[in-house]
């Protein structure tokens, strides 16, 4: 792909199956930049979350407006630690579970976070995308309240 287009026609399965990867992978940057070449301009994008805690959250339409949402983002957090569980694609369709760690530049504390993200794509763009956060546990942890030890914590099926 060049500047958004396709050289030699679209891409081919695998094609499709790698820029989703790499689309699944970008937003942990927090890097507009890094995002913006996977987003068609009429995105619809929904990042579920409590607003009053978490600026970016909430619907966006746009390309713009997803942009400006990641900068919130990239001002507030930085990323200590991202890991993709599942991704599955199909067709225009792909589904992730992930696992992050952000760490709060104003206090330094960390926040970990599970993630089911969905989008659906277009000419290799993505076209609509939503993010559901285990955000009672993000809440917690961002005005201060110790989780349970992990030791307590029910094993993850691997």
């Amino acid at each position: 792909m060049v500047d958004g287009r396709y050289r030699q026609g679209p891409p081919d399965v695998r094609d499709h199956a790698r820029i989703r990867r790499i689309l699944f992978n970008a937003p942990s940057s927090r890097q507009p930049a890094r995002i913006a070449p996977f987003i068609a301009d009429d995105v619809d994008w929904l990042i579920v979350g409590p607003i009053e805690l978490f600026s970016f959250c909430g619907q966006h339409f746009g390309k713009d407006a997803v942009l400006q949402a990641y900068g919130r983002m990239a001002e507030g957090n930085t990323t200590a630690f991202h890991a993709r569980d599942f991704l599955m694609t199909d067709g225009e369709s792909a589904s992730g579970l992930a696992r992050l760690t952000d760490v709060q530049r104003a206090t330094g504390r960390q926040v970990m976070l599970r993630l089911a993200q969905f989008a659906r794509f277009r000419e290799g763009k993505v076209v609509e995308f939503c993010s559901v956060t285990d955000t009672l546990g993000a809440a917690e942890q961002v005005v201060g309240h110790a989780l349970i030890s992990t030791a307590d914590a029910p094993a993850l099926a691997e």
